[in-house]
Order: structure tokens, then sequence, then C-alpha cells
């Protein structure tokens, strides 16, 4: 299953990382190297991120940083990536869209992972006339851009000034075409104007990678919005 904040993983990701303490990959489990590759695409920017992260024992573990003295590295079609404090992660950025490539990580003991970006991405956007949301009611959002395949998903996250007042939905069901915003998850919604990010992602987690896993995937990222939240 793709889980929400993968879908939003870098546009939120940065200031949660920024505090968060970091080890050397040499000081533990070779085996126990959790692994996280992704390509962000974002319309906005024109811009993608190139994100390899690596953890100890499992997704919410101590971010780690491979060392080019212990022989661990990591690389994407070929280039080396270094590792950037702000990411939590090693990090590369292109002009335009990348789709395709593949992440090469070695550990300390000399052994390589080749994990390449899976097939199917597709993009998602906004219809025409998207420019209110409701809060104080259910709403359906139709994306344009075809129906969701297997191991895809489409997520919205609105967000405005204020302190707690975003609010995140998705879906990942086969087939479909829309989501639903829920009353309730629009709480925390301040009236007036905020912006809203709409990304799909596509996601594949039985990859090539030490025994506590990880995941693969590309997420794009449509051209912001602006809108008005009324109540």
């Amino acid at each position: 299953m793709i889980k929400l904040i993968l879908l939003f993983s870098v546009a939120i990701s940065i200031a949660s990382i920024q505090s968060c303490s970091k080890q050397d990959s040499s000081d533990v489990n070779q085996t126990k190297i959790w692994t996280h590759y992704e390509l962000s695409y974002n319309k906005t920017n024109d811009v993608t991120d190139v994100i390899a992260r690596f953890r100890f024992g499992g997704a919410t573990g101590t971010i780690l940083e491979l060392s080019d003295s212990t022989g661990a590295k990591v690389s994407f079609n070929g280039q080396i990536m270094p590792y950037a404090g702000l990411w939590g992660a090693h990090h590369l950025q292109f002009a335009g869209n990348i789709t395709t490539g593949t992440f090469a990580y070695t550990n300390t003991a000399g052994t390589t992972y080749s994990n390449s970006v899976p097939a199917g991405a597709d993009t998602v956007g906004f219809q025409a006339g998207f420019d209110t949301i409701v809060k104080s009611q259910a709403e359906t959002f139709y994306w344009t851009g075809t129906a969701l395949a297997a191991n895809q998903a489409v997520g919205i996250y609105v967000g405005t000034w204020a302190w707690d007042s975003d609010a995140l939905f998705y879906t990942e069901a086969d087939g479909a075409t829309s989501l639903v915003m829920g009353a309730s998850a629009k709480n925390g919604l301040t009236p007036g104007n905020s912006t809203v990010y709409l990304s799909r992602a596509i996601q594949k987690n039985d990859i090539n990678a030490p025994s506590v896993g990880g995941f693969i995937k590309y997420s794009y990222t449509t051209q912001k919005q602006n809108v008005k939240i009324v109540p």
C-alpha cells in the first residue's frame, strides 16, 4: 500500500528531517539498513529531486549517511549521490521531468543492490474551475488524468499560513478517478486564501534490498493551485 505521507514526502519532509540526528552507515548491521529511493517531479518548479534515504532498522529508524571512506556509496544512473543534510538523504536534482533510472547502493561489505524506478508513471491535474473548497461539507474531487492502476495513488494537500490548519486526502483504489474530501478532515482549515498541491505516485515495495526492505517510487506533483476556503 502507498501511504499518503509518501505521496508528499518531498514536499513536507524537509522541515521534519532537518532536526533528526544521523549516523554513519558503517556503525550499524548492514543487513538492517532500510532503503528508500525516489524520483519526485514538481511541475511548479519543473525540477526532479532524486532521493536515496537510508535508515537503521526500518522506516522510522535513525537516518544513515553513506561514507566514502568505508566503501559505502549510492548512485543514480552512474552518478554518485552526495549526502545532503537538508534532505536527510543522498540527493541530486535535475531540470525537467525524469521518470526512469536506476539506483545502485553498495554497503560497507561490498554488496551492491540495484533498483530501477517502476514503469507506468502517470501525470495528474486539476479540473478547470477548481477554485473553492467548502469547509463544512464533503466534496468529491475529480482529477484530470487516467484512472489509478495497481500500486498507484493520488493525494491532495491543502495548506494555509495558519498553524495546524491544513488537510490531507488520498486514494489508492484501483480504477479510481476521484477522491472524497470529507468534512471532518477539513475542520482545521482556515477560511480565506489557501494553496492546494496535487500529487500522483507509483511505488514498488518488492525491491532488491537488505532484509528489512524498503521501497522505490516515482511521484508527480502538478502545478500548485490557489483556492479560497469558504465556511
